[in-house]
């Protein structure tokens, strides 16, 4: 892969999903091929070694499919948008003078409280006053619930956390207990 132009566009969150799932499809695609392949080879009697199979990197196939489990949670507006409600999204920012990143991080962050859109814009008072309420207000209106989509990518396992199942015991040598980090002359 050669990068081109390194700031062509800046992309959202669910072009990056969009991305890597293409990627996925792609790779698990060529993994069945040459699978089959190789047991019809072994099957015909031919013992071939095919030097030309692309190999990716067990840690970048990690990291895609990783940042694919993250950007499909439930709490990602990623999972909420299409490329319509995003269109739409940016398009009713215009009125309100943000800059790109801003917008990005809009799309992105999809705001639904005032205290979200001090992290995101500059200056948010200066700049918007009471217009907080209809920049939040579009943001909302643009969710596409209809674009919630399941992927059934490559079987993954899922990793179930129950806080409540651990208990920790601070008690004792090692919970903050004045002295507990001097050195003993010897």
């Amino acid at each position: 892969m050669e990068v081109v132009n390194a700031r062509s566009a800046l992309l959202s969150n669910f072009e990056v999903l969009n991305l890597l799932r293409e990627l996925d499809a792609e790779h698990i695609a060529r993994t069945k091929t040459a699978i089959r392949v190789k047991k019809e080879e072994e099957a015909a009697g031919k013992n071939s070694h095919d030097t030309h199979t692309e190999e990716i990197s067990e840690n970048l196939r990690t990291v895609e499919l990783e940042a694919i489990q993250y950007l499909s949670a439930d709490y990602q507006p990623s999972l909420h948008q299409s490329d319509a409600s995003i269109t739409q999204l940016v398009g009713g920012l215009q009125s309100f003078g943000l800059s790109k990143a801003e917008k990005l991080q809009i799309v992105n962050l999809a705001p639904t409280e005032p205290v979200e859109l001090y992290v995101i814009v500059e200056e948010l008072e200066d700049r918007l006053g009471n217009q907080m309420e209809d920049l939040l207000a579009a943001g909302i209106q643009t969710r596409d619930e209809d674009a919630v989509e399941v992927y059934e990518g490559a079987d993954q396992e899922t990793w179930e956390y129950d806080a409540n199942a651990m208990e920790f015991d601070d008690t004792g040598e090692g919970a903050g207990v004045e002295g507990d980090l001097d050195v003993d002359d010897d």
